[in-house]
């Protein structure tokens, strides 16, 4: 397995939700009210309901492809990851590469603190883990 597929693991990640968020944006213009005929709105008749669904019937088409590779790629790094030995191996390339909790990757701090709480853990110790869990990963 390659390297750049998990060090890319949140672009993937960040591009389908950007997917998804604009997919959602695009329902709630359809959803959204129209002015009717004699409400005082200068705008009658702008907001074609139909219209918008063809948009985002055709927004979704041109982006499926784009979606589908990312969740595959996503999908193949989340099992390499699974199928490795190491259980803490797993944990820290996990919470370091596919764990959003705080919208982001997590900083090593924050792996550390997930990791082992409060314990006093040299750095070294964290480092080590994630060098050995990428080494193996990428003999899968």
């Amino acid at each position: 397995m390659e390297y750049e597929k998990l060090k890319n693991y949140e672009r993937y990640w960040r591009a389908n939700q950007s997917i998804e968020q604009r997919i959602m944006a695009m329902k709630a213009v359809e959803t959204s009210i129209t002015p009717q005929t004699g409400d005082g709105s200068q705008h009658i008749g702008a907001h074609d309901p139909m219209k918008a669904v063809d948009m985002r019937v055709d927004w979704c088409a041109s982006h499926s492809d784009d979606y589908a590779k990312n969740l595959a790629v996503m999908r193949e790094v989340d099992k390499a990851i699974d199928s490795l030995q190491d259980p803490l191996e797993r944990e820290i390339l996990r919470l370091r590469y596919t764990d959003f909790r705080y919208g982001h990757q997590m900083s090593w701090p924050q792996v550390k603190e997930s990791l082992y709480g409060k314990m006093s853990v040299g750095k070294m110790t964290i480092y080590r883990l994630h060098d050995d869990g990428v080494k193996h990963f990428c003999e899968l």
